[in-house]
């Protein structure tokens, strides 16, 4: 475990909070989640961030945990397997519009498995000025078998280092899904 420096740097000032998770351990002690956001002194610039930081049971230091390491940057693949979905497809590709409109994220691909749809054009639907270059459909055929629609799509991953994450349909997106689903992806380097 690596402590926190005792005193923050006196070039920032927390600007503000956003969310802090807890995960208790009544053994070992507590580790947080804490998404915030630093103001740069004397200028308009700001800084959103987000951290793990760690509680010792019996200590009231603050330390950074060692073995938890998040990409903030790290490519997160939506996979949607479909058979005549349109509706929701057309929803889903509303939802994250508005998700990478409203945070500047644009570190994402969509695979879309797609068993014969008929009640949509997928080419169609995903030719936006956002989605155009952020897609893949891969087209099946014959009944739809889900466990067939995830490999297929999977397949067409191009980086172990990338997230792959399975998206029901009938959700809303929240407009923090990219950096939630990266947060909870944790990397250990030394297997690199």
């Amino acid at each position: 475990m690596i402590d926190l420096p005792p005193s923050p740097l006196r070039e920032f000032f927390l600007k503000s909070i956003y969310k802090v998770t807890q995960k208790s351990d009544p053994v070992y002690g507590d580790r947080y989640s804490v998404d915030f956001e630093l103001g740069l002194n004397h200028t308009m610039k700001s800084f959103r961030m987000s951290e793990h930081v760690y509680q010792k049971k019996g200590s009231d230091k603050l330390c950074f945990p060692e073995g938890i390491n998040w990409n903030s940057k790290a490519m997160v693949y939506f996979i949607l397997p479909v058979k005549d979905q349109g509706r929701w497809v057309y929803h889903f590709i509303n939802e994250l519009t508005v998700a990478s409109l409203l945070t500047g994220d644009t570190n994402f691909h969509v695979i879309i498995a797609d068993f014969e749809s008929k009640d949509i054009n997928m080419t169609e639907a995903f030719n936006t000025s956002l989605f155009r270059s952020r897609h893949t459909i891969v087209s099946l055929t014959g009944k739809f078998y889900k466990t067939l629609a995830l490999n297929e799509a999977v397949a067409r991953v191009p980086s172990e280092h990338d997230i792959l994450f399975l998206f029901d349909l009938h959700i809303d997106v929240p407009v923090d899904i990219m950096d939630s689903v990266r947060k909870v992806t944790n990397w250990d380097s030394s297997l690199d």
